[in-house]
C-alpha cells in the first residue's frame, strides 16, 4: 500500500447505496419529550416584578361597635327581724322588721311581707328599712314569714330583687287549751264523784281535771272552793275558758252565750246553752 492510499472507513457505503439520514432532533423537540416522560419540569412563565413599596387595600369604614353597658346590678343585703320569737294566741303579735341595703347604701324600693306562701302586706322602704306587725289571727302553730325587696324606680336599674326569711311561732293560749281539752271529753258520762274519762265526771270533778291537764291551775276538789279559786268577773267582761259558778255547779265557759259541763246523772259532758239566770264568772 502506497502512502497515498486511503483506506475506506469501515462505515463507508457500498457501491450503488445512499446512506439514510438519522433523524435530527432539535433542542426544542427534545426538551419536549423529556417533558412529556416527566424528567424535566416545564419551565414557568416569569412572574411579573412587583414594586417593593407598600400596597394600600381599601377597604369599606367600619362601623364603631355601640358600647355594652357593663354596669353588673348589685345583689341587695336583707335583714329580718322580730320583736319577739314565740307569743300566745290572743295576745300582742310579734312586729316584723326589714333592713335593706345595696352597695353600701339604704335601699329605695318595696318590701313585701308574706306568711307561708301569702303576701300580707307591702311597704315602701323608708331609709331601707320597713316594718309590718303581725295578724292576731295567727293560728297557733309555726310561721314562715318572708321578706322579699322590689327594686322600683331608678333603683331597678342597680339592684335586682332578693327575699329572706325567719321563722316565728304562735303558742296555744290558756283559753286554746282549756277548751281543746274541754271539748275532748264531750260524750264521757256523768257520774257522782268521778274525776276522770274512763270512769266518767262530775261537774267539779270535770273542770279540775281540765284546769290541771291544761296546765293552768289546780283547781280544789269542790265547786263552792272553785268559786274562790280565782278572780271574779263581769257577764259582759267573760272570756272563753272562764269558770261559770251557780249554787251547787260549775261549768267552762266557752263564749257566745254557751258552756261545757257535766250536767247531771244520766247525761253526758256537752257544749249547751248556758241555762244559768244569774252565774259568777271567775278567771282562773
Amino acid at each position: 500500500m502506497t502512502r497515498t492510499q486511503r483506506v475506506a472507513p469501515e462505515h463507508a457505503l457500498k457501491p450503488g447505496t445512499t446512506r439514510k439520514r438519522r433523524p435530527t432532533l432539535t433542542i426544542a423537540a427534545l426538551t419536549g419529550s423529556l417533558i412529556l416522560a416527566g424528567i424535566v419540569a416545564p419551565a414557568t412563565a416569569q412572574a411579573t416584578p412587583t414594586s417593593t413599596a407598600a400596597t394600600t387595600v381599601a377597604t369599606a369604614p367600619v362601623a364603631a361597635a355601640t358600647p355594652l353597658n357593663t354596669a353588673v346590678k348589685k345583689a341587695p343585703s336583707i335583714k329580718v327581724s322580730t320583736s319577739k320569737k314565740k307569743w300566745a294566741k290572743g295576745s300582742t303579735p310579734a312586729k316584723v322588721g326589714t333592713k335593706v341595703v345595696v352597695a353600701g347604701k339604704a335601699a329605695t324600693g318595696k318590701a313585701q311581707f308574706y306568711v307561708g306562701k301569702k303576701r300580707v302586706a307591702t311597704k315602701t322602704l323608708k331609709n331601707g328599712k320597713a316594718t309590718y306587725r303581725l295578724s292576731k289571727k295567727l293560728s297557733a302553730k309555726k310561721h314562715t314569714v318572708t321578706v322579699r325587696y322590689l327594686p322600683t324606680g331608678s333603683a331597678k336599674n342597680i339592684s335586682t330583687t332578693g327575699s329572706k326569711a325567719t321563722r316565728v311561732q304562735v303558742k296555744a293560749s290558756k283559753t286554746d287549751k282549756v277548751l281543746a281539752i274541754a271539748k275532748a271529753q264531750v260524750g264521757v258520762k256523768y257520774r257522782s264523784g268521778g274525776t276522770s274519762p274512763s270512769r266518767g265526771f262530775d261537774c267539779s270533778g270535770f273542770t279540775q281535771y281540765v284546769y290541771k291537764k291544761a296546765g293552768v291551775k289546780k283547781l280544789p276538789r269542790t265547786s263552792s272552793a272553785q268559786k274562790r279559786a280565782g278572780k271574779r268577773v263581769s257577764r259582759s267582761a267573760a272570756r272563753p275558758g272562764d269558770l261559770v259558778w251557780s249554787p251547787g255547779h260549775v261549768a267552762i265557759y266557752a263564749g257566745n252565750g254557751k258552756i261545757i259541763d257535766a250536767p247531771r246523772p244520766g247525761k253526758k259532758i256537752a257544749v249547751r246553752k248556758m241555762w244559768q239566770s244569774n252565774p259568777v264568772f271567775i278567771r282562773l
